[in-house]
């Protein structure tokens, strides 16, 4: 039993790792941002039963980059004030293509972005000066 929880704390322990390292909350909204710009034209066509019309197609293209936007910055943090610009932007203009997920999309997408764009890299020097290694 003590094993599983050796295991469990080790493994939060590198989750609290990885997750400092890189802008995990601000990539996270803009991540659910996409999923919610993506679900109004996704309800539409199921709903109506509509043949996909430009309408839905650019909502989809939107919801797609939103959410790639807040992949790659979890994926590359050295990139994450241009991913976190650029889902500020499609965040912003899915309104025209998805009504930005009736506007809490383009919130997520907004205030994701933001703390993308804020984010800053820790640096690895002052942490090992401040503990002494």
């Amino acid at each position: 039993m003590s094993t599983h929880t050796s295991q469990l704390t080790s493994y939060r322990s590198n989750f609290a790792s990885w997750r400092h390292e890189r802008p995990f909350w601000g990539a996270l909204l803009v991540i659910l941002a996409g999923l919610v710009i993506g679900i109004i034209p996704a309800q539409l066509a199921m709903t109506f039963a509509l043949v996909p019309s430009t309408f839905m197609f650019a909502g989809l293209v939107f919801a797609v980059f939103v959410f790639l936007c807040g992949v790659f910055a979890l994926l590359r943090p050295e990139l994450a004030e241009f991913f976190g610009a650029a889902g500020i932007l499609l965040s912003v203009a899915s309104i025209f293509g998805a009504l930005g997920g009736f506007g809490v999309g383009m919130l997520l997408g907004t205030v994701g972005g933001a703390l993308c764009v804020a984010w800053e890299r820790p640096d690895l020097d002052t942490d090992e000066a401040a503990t002494g290694a």
